[in-house]
């Protein structure tokens, strides 16, 4: 069965994108070889994530949002409040703002996402199925 893509799906397709975007600018900035290693896989997985949900706004794209979503707000948070390894006190930079807000955005997008979607499958039922 084809899912209704969303003008919200479509939407938390282009935040995802930009959060591995996002990541991307990070790179020259990274303290070591892991922290790289670190922002260019979650910067394919934003990518590969936003790719699949613009196309299939499938089951598996949500997921994959979710985790990027828990990934990308839950670094920016520990980095924010208590630091990176090695480093003493928080970050408060623009950046990991910019993280938060778009990972905040990708989570109100998927569930207005939900939301058009039910109203739709329930505007689609057979009489007799009510």
């Amino acid at each position: 069965m084809r899912r209704l893509r969303t003008t919200a799906s479509r939407w938390a397709a282009a935040a995802c994108l930009a959060i591995g975007l996002v990541y991307l600018t990070l790179l020259p900035a990274a303290p070591s070889r892991v922290y790289v290693v670190m922002e260019i896989v979650i910067a394919v997985v934003a990518g590969a994530t936003a790719l699949k949900m613009w196309m299939h706004n499938c089951f598996e794209s949500h997921l994959g949002a979710g985790a990027l979503v828990a990934a990308t707000a839950g670094s920016s948070l520990l980095a924010m409040t208590v630091g990176l390894p090695g480093e003493g006190g928080g970050d408060l930079s623009g950046t990991r703002l910019v993280l938060l807000a778009l990972s905040a955005a990708v989570v109100v997008l998927l569930v207005q996402d939900g939301r058009v979607r039910r109203e739709q499958a329930l505007r689609r039922r057979r009489p007799y199925a009510r």
